[in-house]
C-alpha cells in the first residue's frame, strides 16, 4: 500500500465519532508507516471500494507481529468487513516463517472490537 493513491483513499475513512479515541487517524498511521519500514499498511476493500484500514508490524523488541490498526469506516461497519480483514491478516502473518505469535491491543472500553478479537481467538 505504498502507492500515493492508496494513501489518498484511506485518509478520509473514519469510524463513528464515539470511536475516534479508540484508534489513531489513518493519516497519523500512514505517517508512522512512512517513518518505520517495519509497518505494513493495508487498504481494506470491498467490491473494489476502500472500506477500512489496517496496519501490522514485526516488533523487534518482543519478536511478535502486532496488528497495530484495524479500522472500518463508519458507513461500512456491521457488514463483516472487519472480521474478514482480521481473518486475512492472521492468515497472511501465520504464513510468514518468522511469525510465532500475533498480538494486538484494544482499549477495554471498545467492546465491539473486544468481541471481534475474542471471537478470532485473541
Amino acid at each position: 500500500m505504498r502507492k500515493p493513491e492508496d494513501h489518498t483513499c484511506v485518509v478520509p475513512l473514519q469510524p463513528h465519532s464515539h470511536q475516534l479515541s479508540y484508534v489513531a487517524s489513518n493519516a497519523d498511521s500512514l505517517e508512522e508507516a512512512d517513518e518505520n519500514p517495519a509497518c505494513t499498511p493495508l487498504v481494506i476493500r470491498a467490491h473494489g471500494e476502500p472500506v477500512g484500514f489496517a496496519m501490522y508490524a514485526l516488533d523487534e523488541e518482543d519478536g511478535n507481529y502486532w496488528v497495530y490498526r484495524l479500522m472500518i469506516d463508519a458507513r461500512f461497519q456491521g457488514m463483516g468487513y472487519g472480521r474478514a480483514a482480521l481473518s486475512r491478516i492472521i492468515q497472511k502473518l501465520a504464513e510468514l516463517p518468522d511469525c510465532s505469535c500475533i498480538v494486538l491491543g484494544v482499549k477495554p472500553e471498545n467492546e465491539r472490537a473486544r468481541r471481534l478479537y475474542e471471537n478470532a481467538g485473541f
